[in-house]
């Protein structure tokens, strides 16, 4: 009996010795960490939409997206007209597809990035490719998928074996156009 209480206590005795160096190196690490994601941010909105200069960051808590599915996490005018969009759509064949949207003060898309997402790798991992985020470029609120056609106007083509992941990153750009154009009209805060 004493031997297991010994036993016990030494083990406590790591465990706890554990939790307390991982406790530390995560208040270490939290504010680099955290940086290094403003700072990826950041670098992301100046490639979506570059000649902007600074960003103001726009309060659109009383906006809704009519795309079912889509969150618009944070709207960000440019100083140099236009605006960036962070928008996830939760539509995505493998879960969350989280984007940001550069967009030209005229209403269009002037390119688009997939910040994160979790799709099939070969199919709809095909969207963080330039070539998939090229398609949007100059299209405008209601862009619409098509398989096997060309497209017309305002229309881009799905990808291969990834029409889910196609359609849930337009829904997201689609939602993204409608939040610039909300700010643009309100004037948001």
């Amino acid at each position: 009996m004493k031997e297991t209480l010994t036993l016990t206590f030494k083990l406590l005795l790591i465990c706890a010795v554990i939790t307390a160096l991982l406790a530390w190196v995560n208040v270490m690490t939290e504010p680099i960490i955290a940086q290094n994601e403003q700072s990826s941010f950041q670098a992301a909105m100046t490639e979506v939409l570059p000649d902007a200069g600074m960003f103001t960051k726009k309060e659109i808590s009383n906006f809704v997206p009519s795309e079912t599915g889509v969150t618009i996490n944070s709207v960000y005018e440019a100083e140099r007209g236009g605006a960036v969009v962070s928008a996830v759509s939760s539509e995505g064949y493998g879960g969350d597809i989280s984007i940001m949207v550069g967009i030209t003060e005229d209403g269009k898309v002037n390119q688009i990035k997939v910040m994160s997402m979790s799709e099939t790798p070969g199919l709809g991992a095909k969207s963080t490719e330039p070539e998939f985020a090229q398609k949007y470029v100059g299209l405008e609120k209601g862009i619409s998928v098509i398989k096997n056609s060309q497209p017309e106007g305002n229309e881009i083509i799905a990808i291969s074996g990834a029409t889910v992941t196609s359609k849930a990153v337009t829904k997201a750009v689609n939602g993204a156009l409608e939040a610039a154009e909300f700010i643009s009209q309100k004037g948001g805060k």
